[in-house]
């Protein structure tokens, strides 16, 4: 949707939506990053998942030091029901021309939504995508993760972009969401779902977004153990099949998908 006339035409809202968990002593240090981008405008959308600890007091303490006009902050509350859930549940509150999903121990570079934002504009593309670094906070070790090659193995249903590297066009973001109920692979399943449903993908070569590893408690933690959803990824795909552009992409991955889940039963 367009900025009201008091805004540059040039410059569109970006909606950032954090589901939290739990993040009380974490949390602070995503918000100052997405504070510092350079950046604006910016809605930022925090859902509080039905946290335990004082997760929501430091978000509410945050909004009433840093909100302004041109970044707003929308805290959202729910009874616990996963990442999956809150994350619909913050779009739906989502008046920006462009997506950022983040988790909320994540960090992005401070020129991310201008680089990435200039790319998609210039090729036209509706889907952006970025490299991304790994930070183990327990050794300061920083991997490089490069996203150039891995669109064909998302397609093949054995990678992960990282989930704070993708920038959504709301006009595709519309068309996709996360699957409800999903135990793992969530940000595999939505942004495979968005690459298939894109007219145009812009790739930038550089990390411009850091996922952080360490030993706290992830929103999604608590899947990591459970069994392989082949089945539901396959059925949430489907729920694409008729709109998606790219029928040959969305079947072979449906296809690669049912070898998987055949080798896993063989296996068991």
């Amino acid at each position: 949707m367009g900025l009201n006339n008091s805004m540059s035409k040039e410059k569109f809202l970006v909606s950032v939506i954090i589901p939290i968990y739990n993040r009380e002593k974490d949390v602070l240090e995503t918000l100052h990053n997405i504070y510092k981008n350079n950046y604006r405008p910016i809605q930022l959308i925090l859902v509080d998942d039905g946290s335990k600890d004082k997760s929501l007091m430091v978000l509410e303490d945050f909004k009433s030091k840093y909100e302004s006009v041109d970044f707003t902050i929308l805290i959202l509350q729910q009874a616990n029901q996963g990442a999956p859930t809150a994350r619909n549940n913050g779009y739906q509150h989502a008046l920006g021309n462009f997506i950022q999903f983040l988790d909320s121990d994540d960090k992005i570079h401070e020129d991310k939504f201008t680089i990435q934002i200039d790319e998609m504009n210039r090729m036209k593309g509706d889907f952006g995508l970025c490299d991304f670094e790994m930070i183990y906070t327990d050794t300061g070790r920083r991997v490089y993760h490069s996203n150039k090659d891995k669109i064909k193995k998302v397609l093949r249903t054995t990678g992960s972009f990282g989930c704070g590297s993708p920038l959504l066009r709301k006009s595709l973001a519309d068309k996709i969401e996360w699957t409800i109920g999903l135990k793992r692979n969530q940000d595999v399943d939505y942004f495979l779902k968005g690459v298939l449903m894109s007219r145009k993908i812009a790739y930038v070569e550089q990390a411009l977004y850091y996922y952080i590893r360490h030993d706290g408690e992830r929103i999604s933690a608590s899947y990591s153990k459970t069994a392989p959803v082949y089945t539901e990824r396959i059925r949430s795909l489907l729920k694409i099949f008729k709109s998606a552009p790219r029928k040959f992409s969305l079947i072979l991955a449906i296809v690669f998908l049912s070898i998987s889940k055949l080798k896993y039963i063989l296996k068991g």
